[in-house]
C-alpha cells in the first residue's frame, strides 16, 4: 500500500507550503537576475600597498638567505614573493597600464628564473645572486615609472594622478 506524501508515517511527513514555495522563486529570481556588479575581485591602492610591503619583506629575506647560502630559506621566502606580486596584476589591468603589466612579468619570470636555480644540486650561488638582483632591477623599474619614495620615512607612494 502507498503512503500519500505527507501522510503521518510517510518517509516524507512535511509538506512544502505556498510561503517556501513563494521564497524559492524570490531566490531564484535574485540569484538568475543580472545585476550591475563592480569586477571581482576589486583590488584597491590600499590592498596594492599592502600587497607590495610583504613583497619587499619576503624579498629582503630572499636576498638575506642567498647571502647566507641559505638556500632552501631563499626558495621558501621566494615563493611567497611570487605569489604575493602575481596577484597585483589585477591594479594594473584595471588601470590599464600595459607598461606595468610588462614589468610585473619580467619580474615574475626572473623569480621563476631564480626558483629554478635554486632547486638544482649544487645551487649557484653567484648566478642566484645575479638573478635576484636581476629582480630588484625590475621592482626599481617599477618604481621610477608609477611610486616614488619619500625622503623622510623612505615609504614609497603611488606618483600624482595614478589612482582615483
Amino acid at each position: 500500500m502507498c503512503k500519500q506524501a505527507g501522510a503521518p508515517g510517510s518517509r516524507r511527513t512535511d509538506r512544502i507550503g505556498p510561503a517556501a514555495v513563494c521564497a524559492l522563486f524570490v531566490t531564484l529570481g535574485v540569484v538568475a537576475a543580472p545585476t550591475a556588479q563592480p569586477k571581482y575581485p576589486i583590488f584597491t591602492p590600499i590592498n596594492f600597498v599592502d600587497t607590495m610591503k610583504i613583497v619587499a619583506a619576503n624579498f629582503l629575506a630572499v636576498n638575506a638567505a642567498i647571502a647566507g647560502q641559505d638556500f632552501p630559506t631563499a626558495k621558501a621566502q621566494l615563493i611567497r614573493s611570487r605569489e604575493r606580486l602575481a596577484i597585483t596584476i589585477t591594479f594594473w589591468r584595471d588601470r590599464k597600464k600595459d607598461d606595468a603589466i610588462a614589468i610585473l612579468h619580467e619580474a615574475l619570470n626572473k623569480m621563476d628564473a631564480l626558483d629554478t636555480l635554486l632547486s638544482a644540486t649544487p645551487v649557484d650561488a653567484n648566478a642566484a645572486s645575479g638573478t635576484a638582483k636581476q629582480i630588484g632591477a625590475a621592482c626599481q623599474a617599477c618604481h621610477a615609472a608609477y611610486r616614488e619614495q619619500d625622503p623622510a620615512t623612505r615609504t614609497y607612494r603611488f606618483k600624482p594622478g595614478l589612482v582615483e
